[in-house]
């Protein structure tokens, strides 16, 4: 198998729902890079920091059981690996506020996205984010729902800031509902 930094996400992996075949993966899925030394808001964890939005969503990532298959959709992105198990590259979790799969209601939402460390620099976070705009717009088109798309991001993220930018959406600031956190508002497919 190709080293993750030459990999292509087009050719080299597939999207898969979440299932319990891959629940123990998941629970080794590492997408917080530590640090070896203190900084300010760290978290220590089998000692070495971390920021605190990253431990939230690695350790949400290996909680994961089950969404509600009525209004979300959890996939990850995996690859061969050399043991001859699947590898999990990515992994978003997406779906629908105030509304369900079987009507028009609601606003579609980004919840949890992430890429494995080792995926990074191969814009997997980018491959992951369009996979789910692209289910995202096929519901959309069947369902006729509004083409609004938004994302909470922690700001200090820049990372994930900078992904959501790159992709269409709009930093409209803090969260009212929860203000250590900023929304991200896109609006239509036409890209994807």
């Amino acid at each position: 198998m190709r080293p993750a930094a030459s990999m292509t996400s087009e050719s080299d992996c597939r999207w898969l729902e979440v299932s319990p075949d891959y629940y123990g993966r998941l629970q080794q899925f590492e997408c917080a890079v530590p640090s070896d030394g203190f900084f300010l808001g760290a978290k220590k964890k089998h000692g070495k920091y971390y920021r605190e939005y990253q431990l939230e969503v690695q350790n949400t990532i290996r909680g994961f059981r089950k969404c509600d298959p009525l209004r979300q959709w959890a996939h990850i992105c995996v690859s061969a690996g050399s043991d001859g198990n699947d590898r999990i590259l990515s992994f978003v979790w997406f779906g629908i506020i105030n509304g369900r799969k079987t009507d028009g209601d609601g606003t579609y939402m980004v919840g949890y996205i992430a890429r494995e460390r080792s995926a990074r620099g191969c814009r997997f976070g980018d491959f992951t984010l369009k996979h789910a705009l692209r289910v995202m717009k096929l519901d959309c088109e069947q369902s006729g729902r509004d083409d609004a798309i938004g994302a909470r991001v922690d700001p200090d993220n820049q990372e994930s800031m900078a992904l959501f930018l790159r992709n269409g959406f709009h930093d409209t600031g803090e969260d009212p509902n929860e203000p250590s956190y900023h929304r991200l508002i896109r609006f239509g497919f036409d890209d994807v």
